[in-house]
């Protein structure tokens, strides 16, 4: 009983710290807040391509969510074609070198590679994911800092055509993403909200909550998470009841508000 005790409390502390470091930031998005007609909401699928029972929970999830699939890895093809066959929209995540050198995997970028062998593994990775729409980053928070690094990424889509855009998943506050892009003329919209950095549901709600007042404050807004029992757990029930939050679940691509390929200057 002392131990079953215990534990009880201790899951209960850790939710209440959790209540205390995200809420505010909830509070504070809440304030003040107005409607903005029409608001969108994109919602991001991270780290697609290893875990296939993971992954294709994530895939039966309803609406229009975004997968982001990692190249070269086991399952990435097959993702990429169960979620297109699905109209799901399909990203390339592409690994980039972070500050704490976590490994990087297949396809990895680092920031001791040439120009040369940067736009040589990113046009192989950009054909390792078929229908992708886009890209985004996977962690990156010293890559995506390094701006000659990510002009030779940015140089490399723009050769595959004005229709790709990329998304900043702004692992870094110091990211010069956005900069880079527009210099070679590539849509970019930035992460607004991390749903599963705290992987407990009470946390990942939190975090859906945001996302719907900064999308009902601005008029949209893009989130991230990953395919992990607890994130989809929570998607399968808010995204149920979407219309209650007043948002509209889109793919990232209709953010942009025209084509991506028209789109030179975005937020």
């Amino acid at each position: 009983m002392y131990l079953e005790n215990k534990r009880t409390n201790s899951i209960g502390l850790t939710l209440f710290l959790t209540f205390l470091i995200l809420a505010p930031q909830l509070w504070a998005e809440l304030d003040d807040e107005e409607n903005t007609p029409g608001a969108r909401i994109a919602i991001i699928i991270d780290d697609m391509g290893y875990r296939r029972v993971e992954g294709n929970a994530a895939l039966a999830l309803p609406g229009a969510l975004t997968y982001s699939i990692l190249p070269f890895t086991h399952s990435a093809r097959y993702f990429a074609q169960q979620a297109d066959r699905h109209g799901r929209e399909v990203l390339l995540h592409l690994p980039m070198e972070s500050l704490a050198g976590d490994k990087l995997g297949p396809g990895g970028l680092t920031t001791d590679m040439t120009r040369q062998e940067l736009v040589e593994l990113v046009s192989e990775s950009l054909k390792a994911v078929p229908h992708i729409k886009g890209v985004n980053n996977h962690m990156g928070s010293l890559f995506t800092t390094n701006y000659d690094a990510m002009s030779a990424v940015m140089s490399t889509i723009e050769r595959q055509g004005p229709q790709l855009f990329f998304v900043d998943s702004v692992t870094t506050s110091y990211s010069i993403v956005p900069r880079a892009a527009r210099r070679h003329g590539i849509a970019v919209l930035s992460r607004n909200v991390f749903l599963d950095n705290v992987l407990t549901k009470s946390a990942i709600r939190i975090q859906f909550q945001r996302l719907t007042a900064i999308a009902r404050k601005y008029g949209k807004a893009i989130a991230i998470g990953h395919p992990h029992p607890e994130t989809i757990g929570v998607l399968r029930e808010e995204l149920s009841s979407l219309s209650t939050h007043g948002v509209v679940l889109v793919p990232v691509s209709e953010l942009f508000g025209t084509t991506p390929s028209s789109q030179r200057q975005t937020d």
